[in-house]
């Protein structure tokens, strides 16, 4: 059985995740657990107590089956906070961070991977919204009009969170 999640954030966390979902392309439900499952070691930064001022909404997602007995862990872990501090922190501190370092933290491996192949000068298969491209990783950048990364191939510029590496 799914544990569905819901606790009462600041708005603009709610406005941060809707964001990167359209721009990522991915559901709230595959953010939300990415989120719990590469923020966790991080949250203990207290950012939603500088909120204050913002006005809350409820957060509801569903966890996944993996990240279930993770959080069960977790919770024995911190047995002094309650399950809506945690999930609140752990929120906060991914929303408080510039585009460009979400997209880092959330697709480390990818990043790392497309990095190597620029360091190696290796010929990569890509699926991007123009269909599947095969070319070198010339450079990868932080995009100055939104500061998402962006990656260049053989001179067209796609963003590193809306590709897809095949090979």
């Amino acid at each position: 059985m799914k544990k569905k999640i819901r606790v009462l954030v600041p708005t603009f966390i709610l406005e941060i995740l809707e964001k990167d979902c359209e721009f990522f392309g991915l559901t709230k439900e595959k953010l939300c657990n990415e989120i719990f499952l590469k923020f966790s070691l991080k949250f203990r930064s207290r950012y939603q107590d500088d909120m204050i001022f913002e006005e809350k909404e409820y957060l509801q997602f569903t966890l996944n089956k993996a990240n279930q007995r993770y959080y069960t862990d977790l919770l024995k872990e911190l047995p002094e906070a309650n399950d809506s501090e945690i999930i609140r922190e752990i929120f906060s501190t991914y929303s408080v961070l510039v585009p460009f370092l979400r997209e880092i933290y959330l697709f480390r491996e990818k990043v790392i991977f497309l990095y190597s192949s620029l360091k190696e000068y290796r010929v990569l298969k890509l699926d991007t919204h123009h269909g599947v491209i095969e070319g070198r990783v010339t450079r990868i950048y932080r995009c100055n009009e939104n500061n998402y990364l962006k990656i260049d191939i053989e001179e067209q510029s796609y963003y590193v969170g809306q590709i897809r590496v095949i090979s």
